[in-house]
């Protein structure tokens, strides 16, 4: 059988980490979900929280034992499961994202 070719353009790491989700001006805590991998680009989540396609999103992830990162992207996708919604996010290019 042939392997899958891979087509993301960064590598994604899985990840599990608690995350806020405010209002596009960053005022207002509107959700809460799980980033549930990540890349420099995107990653995905899921919520509790309907989202449209194409909207704005700021998430704010605060990893155990580290300082608050602050993510700001579009919804590129979004997938309706059991109890939650599945979500695809492409970071804007004001992300600050760590280097490692």
């Amino acid at each position: 059988m042939q392997s899958m070719k891979e087509r993301r353009k960064s590598p994604r790491i899985k990840s599990n980490l608690p995350l806020d989700i405010y209002d596009p001006k960053g005022r207002m805590i509107v959700a809460e979900g799980r980033l549930i991998n990540l890349s420099n680009i995107g990653g995905r989540m899921i919520s509790r929280k309907l989202f449209k396609a194409r909207s704005a999103i700021r998430l704010q992830v605060v990893p155990s034992g580290k300082s608050a990162l602050e993510l700001i992207g579009k919804v590129v996708w979004a997938r309706k499961k059991t109890a939650e919604f599945e979500y695809g996010i492409r970071f804007s290019g004001d992300t600050p994202l760590p280097t490692a």
